[in-house]
């Protein structure tokens, strides 16, 4: 691993408790001698479009009142790129129709210079296609996605091999988003331990991925839902990523939830693709509970800070 690849990944980002935009304000100041901190900002105008054109000089941040000027402000250019998992194991034939469907529609509303690779988990994950833009590739591999009713679903093994290849990518220049569109049939994973898990997790949240489940839930015949164990970590894991979870009650929703989806995606793509990397050293004095402003010379101008990038 690089060591620019390195630096990137392990931004270490100050928690911004409030964005702020300043026009015009005649500031003085110093700036202190401390470590140097960094986080990610996104910059629209009224009409949410991203700016592309700041300049360090132009943004400054204050902890506790205290100015520090940006001693960087560096564009990042780095898209999303999408794998999608689906669940082809004992419980998907009634349901695999809609699931191709949903993702035909997901594809054609995602933005066409989004890289996007689809794999199954039906007994072990399994790529049908790698990261690609080719849509006619991405549309032949979903078209032949059929049951493999010899295995059970791996849920938790797809993501923790993605994650495994998230920690060995040297470059990682883009945004992870990882869509699982899923049941909660029968679940196979065998990487279930705590060591594992965590593991995973690290990885996960390290390479900045966010997890999106859609998943048909079955109840049995005493009403009771099915598959406890992937709709906990698809919540749970959605949650600490900044992902996403929804459990569709009928498998219809995958033909709408899925395209809703990807326009979501597509908006934060746009917004995420025109970000910049913010560094500056904060006051000596300054604690984790310290008060961390962004405030801009620039007006209208909207900013959003994040630790990580990853906008809502």
């Amino acid at each position: 691993m690089t060591a620019e690849t390195t630096r990137r990944r392990s931004v270490v980002g100050v928690l911004v408790a409030l964005a702020l935009i300043v026009s015009g304000a005649p500031w003085t100041g110093h700036v202190a001698s401390a470590q140097t901190q960094s986080f990610f900002v996104s910059f629209t105008d009224g009409a949410g479009a991203p700016v592309t054109d700041m300049s360090r000089t132009e943004v400054f941040v204050e902890t506790d009142g205290e100015r520090s000027e940006a001693l960087g402000l560096e564009p990042l250019r780095w898209p999303l790129r999408v794998t999608v998992f689906v669940d082809n194991g004992l419980a998907s034939p009634p349901v695999l129709d809609h699931m191709r469907e949903g993702l035909r529609r997901f594809l054609d509303a995602l933005p066409a210079d989004i890289e996007v690779a689809i794999a199954t988990i039906g007994g072990r994950p399994q790529f049908r296609v790698r990261h690609t833009t080719d849509r006619m590739d991405l549309e032949d591999a979903v078209g032949v996605i059929a049951p493999e009713m010899d295995g059970a679903a791996s849920f938790l093994d797809a993501l923790y091999e993605e994650a495994e290849r998230l920690h060995e990518d040297e470059a990682g220049e883009y945004f992870p988003v990882i869509v699982m569109v899923a049941t909660n049939g029968p679940e196979g994973s065998t990487r279930v331990r705590e060591r594992p898990f965590r593991e995973m997790m690290e990885r996960l949240i390290a390479n900045r991925a966010a997890l999106h489940t859609r998943m048909y839930t079955f109840t049995s015949v005493t009403g009771v839902k099915q598959g406890g164990d992937q709709m906990r970590w698809a919540m749970d894991i959605g949650r600490v990523t900044a992902g996403s979870y929804d459990g569709l009650s009928s498998a219809i929703g995958f033909r709408t939830q899925l395209p809703d989806l990807a326009e979501d995606l597509g908006r934060k793509h746009r917004l995420m693709s025109n970000q910049y990397l913010l560094t500056y050293t904060p006051p000596e004095n300054a604690t984790a509970q310290s008060v961390v402003r962004l405030l801009t010379t620039r007006a209208g101008v909207r900013m959003t800070p994040t630790r990580d990038g990853k906008l809502p």
